[in-house]
């Protein structure tokens, strides 16, 4: 049964919602299929749930990466991704008690903290956080290679996390850039370079989950071809590097969405339907919190380029009909008398 609701999760979570424009149409069922395929054909939030209930332990600590856009359009980032991350802040604190680390760049930071605040998170030092619970630490990434570099090597050295999950964090390319969805080069002086903390946290043996709608987000580096293949501008981006937007940063799971924001709750929709918490799925209230205090902190919609309640264009009206929709496929229980 669990793979079965683990399947109808990854459903909901995939069908794509995007407005009409220029953004990529028809590419979320073929990058979704990819990655299944990539990962043994299992459902895919099935793999990321039962990974981290394998791995995680009370009092580990789990690292959660968010946060991504660039000034002039996004200059405090973009709705879909930190509110992902603070659901699965959630997550881990209730379901796996374990201690979540959230992780992004110092101009990013003040939105992520707003939503993960607002899911019932407080964001405390890292002393404080080891003597309670429904607590995490807010650590920031500097931008640059180099400096990103360092700073992933101390931050896994001083937590030495069990997992570390990524959500819409964008990954560079083969030739070492970032790019928008669209094309559009975003130079290390302005993203942190978070792909270090993929890799040299796989290199140790620690779990690495990348979630992301799009391709160019860490984790993809796991379907890279099949990216080059589906988005426009999967090989050829807009900028001189010619080297398109697929990131080659892989993650031992990759879980693909139609928004980034619903392949986390889906994976705390499963991990709510394992563990008989409804705690752990997304509810309207929780939703609605999050997204107002993350618009409230700065945090503009990617597609409509306003601050506004909304994430990748759609309306708050679709996300509180999703999550709804997620709970009663992952909580309810009904049993027929005849």
């Amino acid at each position: 049964m669990s793979e079965i609701v683990a399947e109808y999760i990854d459903r909901l979570c995939s069908v794509e919602m995007r407005p009409q424009g220029n953004l990529p149409r028809g590419v979320t069922h073929r990058l979704y299929e990819a990655a299944r395929l990539a990962q043994g054909g299992k459902p895919l939030t099935y793999l990321a749930g039962h990974a981290l209930l394998d791995r995680v332990r009370k009092g580990d600590y789990v690292f959660i990466v968010t946060g991504t856009g660039a000034p002039p359009g996004l200059p405090k980032g973009e709705t879909d991704g930190p509110l992902g991350g603070a659901a699965l802040a959630r997550a881990v604190d209730l379901g796996l008690g374990a201690k979540p680390v959230i992780i992004s760049e110092e101009r990013l930071a003040g939105p992520i903290a707003a939503a993960v605040q607002a899911g019932g998170i407080s964001l405390l030092d890292r002393e404080a956080v080891a003597a309670r619970s429904h607590a995490g630490v807010l650590e920031l990434f500097p931008v640059g290679i180099h400096e990103g570099q360092l700073a992933a090597a101390r931050l896994l050295d001083q937590y030495e996390p069990t997992a570390i999950i990524f959500i819409e964090k964008a990954g560079p390319n083969h030739k070492g850039v970032f790019h928008s969805i669209l094309g559009y080069a975003r130079g290390p002086d302005i993203m942190g370079s978070a792909y270090w903390l993929a890799d040299q946290a796989r290199a140790s043996g620690v779990l690495t989950i990348g979630v992301g709608d799009g391709g160019n987000e860490i984790g993809f580096g796991k379907i890279r071809d099949a990216v080059r293949e589906i988005q426009p501008h999967g090989q050829n981006c807009r900028c001189p590097c010619e080297g398109g937007v697929a990131t080659v940063t892989t993650c031992d799971v990759l879980v693909a969405a139609s928004v980034s924001n619903w392949g986390a709750y889906g994976i705390g929709a499963y991990l709510g339907y394992l563990l008989e918490d409804p705690d752990l799925v997304q509810d309207e209230d929780t939703e609605r919190r999050m997204l107002e205090s993350c618009v409230l902190a700065g945090c503009t919609d990617s597609i409509l380029g306003a601050q506004v309640p909304a994430v990748d264009g759609i309306p708050l009206g679709v996300d509180l009909a999703l999550v709804r929709m997620l709970r009663a496929i992952a909580l309810k229980v009904v049993h027929r008398g005849f």
